[in-house]
């Protein structure tokens, strides 16, 4: 596995269809574990690592496409950055007091209610056994959260502060451990506290406790800066959006219009295979699952075709990467060596591992100089493209308002 100090300067994001995944430390070990047995089945024996085709640099871009004749012009369809809504903007905010919402004991009543957090101390029995993880001191519970098998929940509501409850419950039969699927058992409650969940409200407090700062360096400190700056920061992410979308919309252009004349090197393909592979199994580790789940989740691949929808991406990678390398050479758009050898050097004085560019990987130098030329060539087509917003399709509700709009 090399090292690659440089990963932040030399890739884009990839992009993931899924939600964080949490676990117990022995499940993430064994996610771990697992990612690591599938980053090595990944990973290439380093074949192409002495082939001069792996890399853009060993091959002529134009020996292996021919670029459209209108490839300076090309025409795309994109759909407009989004408008921001003063609904979206309050949204937001209100998910940033949502998330910095605090428990507070309440003590004007004492009877449980629906939604509050109950903090317990519980023992659970089977046939008069304790049993394994069936009990707990000062766990906070909250009502109607569902953590807790049916009835338990429940039985606690309208209990006081200080009673003990005898809860006569049943497994479920679905119930993830098998040797209490549908067994019954006897929960011993007692109720310690009640508290509930508190949002802060919106005030310059609160604002000043975020500790932000605006692009120029301000310090946000009022409610109507925080406004401003929740709206900037959303018209940016559908800038951002967009830009992702025109992007790749002039990619998947070029290369439909574009005509390989050869195959496109094994060896390349085998090297972004074995990149992908490792820097999709961090992904997969960073989230607590096997790589194989990674793929289930980001890209709907099956238990037999993961590792070959590696490869199908690593393929169109390489394809892409060719096509616009053509698009730089054509161009002349490539740095000189002395302004890449300076490029590098500005980049390893702000990362830490290395030291001289002489201590840098071929690989890691190749694959960020084949970034700039990619970011050249694609500034260049976006700079040069014609960009239309798709036409709503007849009878749908953007076509019906307009022609509302037009009476």
């Amino acid at each position: 596995m090399k090292k690659r100090v440089l990963a932040a300067f030399l890739t884009t994001a990839i992009v993931m269809a899924m939600t964080g995944c949490g676990g117990s430390t022995a499940a993430e070990s064994a996610a771990s574990a697992t990612t690591q047995a599938a980053s090595a089945e990944v990973a290439a024996e380093d074949e192409w690592a002495n082939d001069p085709t792996a890399y853009l640099s060993g091959i002529t871009a134009s020996d292996y496409v021919e670029l459209p004749a209108d490839y300076a012009a090309l025409t795309v369809e994109v759909e407009p950055a989004a408008e921001v809504t003063d609904e979206e903007v309050e949204n937001l905010i209100d998910s940033q007091r949502e998330s910095r919402k605090e428990l507070q004991e309440i003590t004007n009543r004492s009877a449980v209610q629906e939604g509050d957090v109950v903090n317990i101390d519980y023992v659970g029995r089977i046939d008069g056994e304790e049993f394994d993880g069936g009990s707990a001191e000062g766990y906070n519970l909250e009502i109607g959260s569902g953590s807790f098998i049916e009835g338990f929940e429940s039985g606690l509501i309208d209990q006081r502060v200080g009673d003990t409850v005898t809860l006569e419950l049943t497994f479920p039969e679905d119930y993830g451990d098998s040797t209490k699927a549908g067994v019954d058992a006897e929960f011993e409650v007692t109720i310690n506290s009640i508290q509930q969940y508190v949002v802060p409200d919106l005030t310059d407090d609160f604002v000043a406790g975020l500790a932000l700062q605006d692009e120029f360096g301000n310090v946000v400190g009022t409610v109507d800066e925080f406004r401003t700056y929740v709206r900037n920061y959303l018209i940016e992410n559908n800038e951002s959006q967009y830009t992702q979308r025109l992007e790749e919309a002039i990619r998947t252009a070029l290369i439909e219009k574009s005509t390989f004349k050869e195959d496109v090197p094994q060896a390349m393909i085998e090297r972004i295979y074995d990149s992908m592979g490792q820097e999709l199994s961090s992904y997969a580790q960073q989230y607590g699952v096997d790589l194989k789940t990674l793929m289930q989740l980001a890209y709907g691949s099956t238990e037999d075709s993961y590792l070959q929808d590696i490869k199908d991406l690593a393929a169109e990678n390489a394809k892409s990467n060719i096509v616009l390398k053509a698009v730089a050479d054509a161009q002349n758009l490539s740095m000189s060596d002395a302004d890449f050898q300076a490029e590098v050097e500005k980049a390893i004085s702000s990362t830490t591992g290395y030291t001289s560019v002489s201590d840098v990987p071929k690989e890691d130098i190749e694959a960020y100089r084949e970034a700039l030329d990619k970011r050249s060539a694609i500034d260049f087509l976006k700079n040069k493209a014609t960009v239309i917003a798709p036409v709503a399709a007849e009878g749908s509700t953007d076509a019906a308002a307009e022609e509302e709009a037009a009476q």
